[in-house]
């Protein structure tokens, strides 16, 4: 547990295996493990509130840019689909979903957006019908390459970060996240994502008139380990994964 939560994106099972002293299959059993202990998803912790960001990730394929070729990305791949939501400077969910379509997306996100709040996506036609359940729908288009709407200030940057992180693991880490198991590793990105406190800095600037200032920004750090190590534990009593004849995991 300390090592999967004291690495910067995740931990291989190759490289805990090799920590550990133990072999790769044993390393992979207990990093699903301690990913089962990761899920968020049926705990109760309240609907998201406020301006919350909602977009499609499509995960994994090849290289996004490649000389001299061209790969397919989103929609119209067979790549899995999942649908990520995130508050702005809050917490974010996301959940592996069949297709990208409205009757499918609309009954989660009522689940788990509250009705006043703000509801921030992109063009898709998908979310037009959805957007009015909730208090208000605001919009920005990305195939004309608009990333923030100068009138209404919105923006979908937040859940673009979520993807970004999701990205980043599979390219430095994982390489490769098979359908079976994704929803156990993206429970995991998500809890190092939720489990972040803001610190503000202020850092001294020089001027070239020679009078002092300062710029401050806010930077987000993880919590410490022992906190994330109790909420883990805490949610372990009555969760088991066993192995398959086939050396999987399942549930029992």
């Amino acid at each position: 547990m300390f090592l999967v939560l004291t690495s910067s994106k995740a931990i291989s099972s190759v490289v805990m295996a090799r920590i550990l002293g133990v072999n790769q299959k044993t390393a992979w059993k207990l990093g699903h493990a301690i990913r089962e202990l990761m899920d968020d998803r049926g705990r109760v912790t309240g609907q998201l509130s406020g301006v919350v960001e909602v977009d499609e990730a499509f995960i994994g394929g090849k290289p996004k840019f490649r000389r001299g070729a061209k790969n397919k990305r989103g929609r119209g791949t067979k790549k899995p689909i999942a649908l990520v939501a995130a508050v702005q400077n809050g917490q974010a969910r996301a959940i592996l979903i069949p297709n990208a379509k409205g009757r499918t997306m609309k009954p989660i996100m009522e689940d788990w957006i509250d009705p006043s709040s703000i509801l921030v996506t992109d063009k898709n036609r998908s979310y037009r019908k959805i957007g009015g359940s909730f208090a208000g729908h605001l919009t920005v288009q990305h195939n004309k390459r608009q990333y923030s709407n100068r009138k209404t200030g919105a923006h979908i940057n937040t859940v673009e970060a979520v993807n970004a992180v999701v990205q980043r693991a599979l390219i430095g880490v994982y390489h490769r996240l098979g359908r079976k198991h994704l929803q156990r590793y993206l429970d995991e990105i998500l809890w190092r994502w939720n489990h972040r406190v803001p610190e503000t800095k202020v850092r001294k600037l020089k001027s070239t008139s020679g009078k002092p200032s300062s710029e401050t920004t806010m930077v987000w750090k993880p919590i410490p380990v022992v906190d994330q190590m109790r909420g883990l534990l805490c949610d372990a009593v009555g969760r088991e994964l066993r192995r398959t004849p086939a050396w999987g995991l399942r549930r029992p």
